[in-house]
């Protein structure tokens, strides 16, 4: 690099190191709004920016650096209190762990029915599951018996409580009583699927994982036979036959893939779930 060069270098990172911010250009830079900012600096002494001579506010690069961790720790969940001690914040190892996100952002995001008593279910159990009242996600399927029609259960209980269970696990939060959520869930379906009646051949539906892929594997074979596509719940590869993959893992042979939020090239339950859409398998 020639000295020119690197003078120039040298200098724009000088002028970046000796830049400082109003509050309001902090607070664009950081995410947080400057009411908080005011707030923070006065309950706990921090960020204590210099003031200019006509008393503004004056954040510096590192300070505006400081406070864009936090704002990130604190969206995590982590409680401002436990971050600032004695006016000075306590931040982790940038090559720390990552924390996992607090609360089930994929499942806050589960489309929603346009059908209003099928979207109360959902907004219920969801905010239910979001905020770890697992009673209340029991009780609500228990209530979707008998005030739902049967076609309606998956789409307003049964699947937004099984990827509640996924994304907790994922997030290496899983709920204390996840077995007896699973067994509420496999318990209903089993009812379900008792109701279901098809002369056709059966297409088998076949986890390929844990207990919970298992239970996820009775539940896609119930949606598709809801809708008319003939479908039984296998607990193993067929030796003959076509068949669908749940979960993880080798799948050759199999028609397609399914998990909870579609990962991949895979078939989420939203998809099976909608009747204007067709599997991917049902158009060959």
């Amino acid at each position: 690099m020639s000295s020119l060069a690197t003078e120039t270098t040298t200098t724009a990172a000088s002028s970046q190191a000796t830049r400082t911010y109003n509050i309001n250009e902090a607070s664009k830079a950081c995410g947080l709004s400057p009411s908080v900012l005011r707030i923070w600096e006065l309950r706990y002494g921090w960020p204590n920016p210099r003031r200019r001579a006509n008393g503004y506010r004056a954040y510096s690069q590192h300070q505006v650096n400081e406070l864009k961790r936090v704002a990130q720790l604190v969206k995590n969940g982590t409680p401002i209190s436990q971050i600032i001690v004695d006016g000075m914040p306590r931040l982790p190892a940038i090559d720390a762990a990552p924390q996992p996100p607090r609360g089930l952002p994929q499942t806050r995001a589960w489309p929603r029915s346009p059908n209003p008593q099928i979207r109360e279910f959902q907004d219920a159990v969801i905010t239910a599951l979001d905020t770890r009242q697992t009673s209340v996600v029991h009780e609500r399927v228990q209530r979707a018996v008998w005030t739902l029609r049967p076609v309606d259960e998956p789409a307003a209980v049964l699947v937004p409580v099984l990827a509640g269970i996924f994304e907790a696990r994922a997030n290496g939060r899983p709920f204390e009583d996840e077995a007896l959520l699973l067994a509420t869930i496999r318990t209903r379906v089993q009812q379900l699927t008792r109701l279901m009646r098809s002369s056709a051949q059966p297409v088998a539906v076949v986890p390929l994982g844990d207990e919970a892929t298992h239970v996820a594997a009775q539940l896609a074979a119930l949606v598709l036979a809801q809708r008319n596509y003939p479908a039984v719940y296998a607990p193993q590869r067929p030796e003959q036959g076509p068949w669908l993959a749940v979960g993880g893992g080798d799948a050759p042979g199999s028609l397609a893939r399914i998990t909870l939020f579609g990962e991949g090239e895979s078939t989420g339950f939203t998809a099976l779930l909608d009747p204007t859409r067709l599997p991917p398998w049902a158009a060959r």
